[in-house]
């Protein structure tokens, strides 16, 4: 319980009434938790969808809230990793001066794109659910989408290694089991189907779980494009992952409901 309520404290910006003390390891062993910092994540932008698109016609501004909202609650922790990663990877330096960059505080011009580009579709894709698929598309994205991506990191975690010899993420890392990742990837997925089961029952499962199954399997490629690339993952990565995650699962539940 003390290892979850510091990862929820460390991995977001919600007020923590136990202040606990912190413990390297420990954070790093209730990273298979991740997915349940999600599901608070995705209630809370559930409630924001609910009440938001009554008094808000436009699916683009209340998109674009929800989007911002997330950005509150998280404090653009996994933003910030997804523009240092695509700073570093498209560099096209060597892997050592590939993690310099990342590290650099400073957004460079492939951040500062990658970061425009999310914002986009993100919009876009939350937008065309609502407007396609009123009565269950934005809906079901802001509740699940944040569960499938922590669970994304988590597998990272779990299929990697850290790249670096010290690092706030390394304590994620080694402490994540692949027995860890089996309860996030598996918790998330079954509070997938109690979403879909409980508030969409029209929506058929197995296209869940085709999107899922893609996510996870490009999440392990990514893991091992890192460790080509720069020698493993790092705190930015994970960032980067989540984040792209979150943008795959968007675009799988659109192509989905579809068809």
């Amino acid at each position: 319980m003390k290892g979850f309520i510091l990862l929820l404290k460390f991995m977001t910006r919600f007020p923590v009434p136990i202040e606990p003390e912190y413990d390297s390891k420990k954070l790093g062993n209730s990273m298979k938790f991740f997915p349940f910092v999600g599901i608070i994540i995705g209630v809370l932008l559930y409630v924001i969808y609910y009440y938001g698109r009554i008094i808000i016609p436009s699916p683009y501004i209340l998109a674009t809230i929800l989007v911002l909202s997330e950005i509150v609650m998280t404090g653009g922790l996994h933003l910030d990793g997804l523009a240092d990663t695509f700073d570093g990877i498209f560099s096209y330096r060597s892997k050592q001066k590939m993690l310099e960059i990342m590290k650099d505080s400073r957004v460079g011009t492939n951040g500062a794109l990658a970061l425009i580009i999310y914002f986009f579709l993100k919009v876009l894709l939350l937008a065309g659910l609502k407007t396609s698929f009123p009565f269950h598309g934005m809906g079901i994205a802001v509740l699940m989408t944040p569960v499938i991506a922590r669970a994304n990191s988590v597998l990272n975690c779990s299929v990697g290694k850290y790249a670096k010899s010290v690092g706030m993420a390394k304590d994620f890392v080694k402490e994540t089991t692949r027995q860890g990742a089996t309860f996030a990837i598996l918790s998330s997925t079954i509070f997938l189907f109690l979403v879909q089961g409980i508030l969409f029952p029209k929506l058929n499962p197995i296209h869940l779980v085709n999107i899922v199954f893609v996510i996870h399997v490009l999440g392990i490629y990514f893991a091992k494009l890192m460790d080509r690339k720069i020698g493993g993952i790092t705190g930015d990565t994970l960032g980067a992952i989540l984040e792209l995650s979150e943008i795959l699962f968007l675009l799988g539940l659109y192509i989905s409901f579809s068809f």
